[in-house]
């Protein structure tokens, strides 16, 4: 959700929130069922049930939504622990949640998550005429720069690269896929669509990555590295078009992948966007908002003019020799050179 207003975010933003009521459960209701420790969760839901409020000055809300940041760090890194290396956690379960970010994949990427979320409400909380841009690079940098680069996520991401498949139709071969790897890789493509929608293969370090850590130009340069994309979990969740032709008669195939059209909504209730009046609370007169529901969370960055004159998502095209069964060594390996 994307709120275009004048005055400070603090204002629009409960307004926005309070006009389709839907979105605080869902909001509170990820918060409570979220399997991380509770404090950072706490500091997110405090700051945000204050600002429903309206009471609490925008500094105070930007201060508690830095402090649950502060707190995801310290879960990631493991840090704040007392002189015997233990964090004092009087929950069982928090402390179970606290351990738990360093052996399962799953929980770690949702303290990402939830450092992302502190993150952009603590920037748009800040003295900005735009405080999406910098909201946006904030979310954008985490996943772009600390998940992406997460020695621990990028070995779950490289056990599902590895997998063997059929290079022709993708299916897996072999032994079963680890449940926790699939997990991973489903939940990472839906962050990124929720972040990037279809543009999520701009570049990103630059470099287009497919999903995570696995770069476009890796997945596409031969028959065997492409059955990647022909994966179940890939077509099932990726949401990307893939359009093939022969070229070079008919001796090579000409791939363009593109990402397909994303729905942000939460609720398939809720309309694209609307215009919502208020009152402001300093002026006293109309506070007029435009909302926009289906909009992702980041802006774009580093598109070509091309791309960004025509609002084109980038489209990746190469090309793979076609296999010729029938024929013979000396064909295959001498005869084209």
């Amino acid at each position: 959700m994307r709120v275009y207003s004048s005055g400070p975010p603090s204002i629009y933003l409960r307004h926005a929130f309070l006009h389709q009521d839907r979105l605080i459960r869902c909001f509170l209701g990820a918060l409570e069922a979220v399997p991380l420790p509770s404090l950072p969760r706490m500091l997110l839901a405090e700051g945000f049930q204050r600002m429903l409020e309206g009471d609490a000055p925008q500094r105070e809300l930007r201060e508690l939504f830095e402090d649950a940041e502060v707190e995801c760090r310290k879960t990631l890194l493991q840090m704040g622990v007392n002189e015997d290396g233990r964090r004092a956690h009087h929950d069982p379960r928090d402390r179970e949640a606290w351990h738990a970010v360093t052996h399962d994949p799953l929980r770690r990427l949702l303290a990402y998550e939830l450092r992302a979320a502190c993150s952009y409400y603590a920037r748009l909380m800040a003295v900005s005429s735009n405080p999406y841009v910098s909201a946006a690079v904030g979310v954008r940098t985490i996943i772009a720069s600390d998940v992406r680069t997460d020695n621990f996520l990028v070995k779950m991401t490289l056990k599902f690269d590895r997998h063997p498949r059929n290079v022709e139709t993708g299916e897996r071969l072999g032994e079963a896929m680890p449940l926790v790897v699939e997990e991973l890789m489903k939940e990472l493509l839906l962050l990124e669509r929720d972040a990037f929608g279809c543009f999520r293969f701009d570049p990103r370090g630059d470099n287009h990555h497919l999903v995570h850590s696995l770069k476009l130009a890796d997945m596409t340069k031969t028959p065997q590295s492409y059955s990647i994309m022909l994966d179940p979990l890939m077509k099932r969740y990726a949401n990307y078009c893939i359009e093939r032709k022969e070229v070079h008669k008919g001796r090579w195939n000409q791939y363009k992948v593109h990402c397909g059209p994303e729905d942000h909504r939460i609720d398939q209730v809720l309309p694209p966007f609307e215009s919502v009046v208020a009152k402001d609370p300093i002026t006293g007169g109309a506070l007029n908002m435009i909302v926009h529901y289906d909009e992702p969370i980041c802006l774009r960055h580093k598109q070509s003019s091309r791309e960004e004159n025509g609002n084109f998502g980038h489209t990746e095209v190469f090309e793979l020799a076609i296999e010729q069964k029938n024929r013979t060594f000396w064909e295959r390996h001498f005869l084209d050179r």
